[in-house]
């Protein structure tokens, strides 16, 4: 599935990690935010490191691992730093509530000799609304995913990209302990041609493009 012929190491020590987080949260009249930094040095960091084509002409191997890439487990100490970030306000309207919000989080990973991690998250922002009524439920996202160039060796960057979605459901009681929901979903809605570069086949297949759907459940 990850287009690797991975190769173990039995001389991989084990990981330590030593974590530390700080958050701020507040309340007030709806409106609500959060704030936390965190950093992770981990010793012994393990990893999958692709093997480039200097590797692969260096040992003399004309062996193409039918089609697949080579990987091998690596490991040396790294550290990871980031932070994540929430404000949102909600307001209560005649008939429902209405609740608006934005988010970031970051998040860096270098190894101690200064190189990049691979396939690290890149950067994004989600705006939400999200409006409640009487059983009725309406959610919009749109999640805004920034470039990531901070590539580790032999790894390819990926591109910005904006995913919208929206989800619209209406609940409904038709008995004591019985209930129907209705459904309607819209996923991918600007049809981008995104690519997550955490995934270890990014570069052959990108995420899925618009769908759009109508789904029923009924629970009793």
């Amino acid at each position: 599935a990850t287009g690797r012929l991975e190769v173990g190491n039995i001389n991989l020590q084990s990981e330590k990690s030593n974590n530390i987080d700080l958050s701020f949260n507040y309340s007030n009249a709806g409106f609500y935010a959060g704030l936390t930094f965190f950093q992770n040095n981990v010793d012994n960091y393990i990893y999958l490191m692709d093997e480039t084509e200097e590797d692969h002409a260096d040992h003399g191997d004309d062996d193409d691992h039918d089609g697949l890439t080579l990987a091998k487990y690596l490991q040396q100490d790294a550290e990871f730093k980031g932070y994540e970030l929430e404000v949102g306000k909600t307001f209560d309207l005649a008939r429902g509530a209405l609740s608006l919000s934005f988010a970031r989080d970051s998040v860096s990973g270098e190894f101690t000799d200064g190189h990049n991690i691979p396939r690290m998250t890149p950067e994004r922002n989600l705006y939400k609304v999200n409006y409640v009524e009487d059983g009725l439920t309406f959610t919009l996202i749109l999640k805004d995913v920034s470039a990531q160039n901070d590539t580790a060796e032999n790894e390819t960057a990926t591109s910005g990209f904006q995913m919208l979605n929206l989800n619209l459901s209406k609940t409904i009681e038709t008995s004591p302990g019985s209930e129907l929901v209705l459904s309607v979903f819209g996923k991918n809605l600007l049809d981008e041609a995104a690519r997550n570069h955490s995934s270890f086949v990014k570069d052959e297949v990108p995420m899925s493009g618009r769908n759009l759907g109508v789904r029923v459940s009924y629970s009793f």
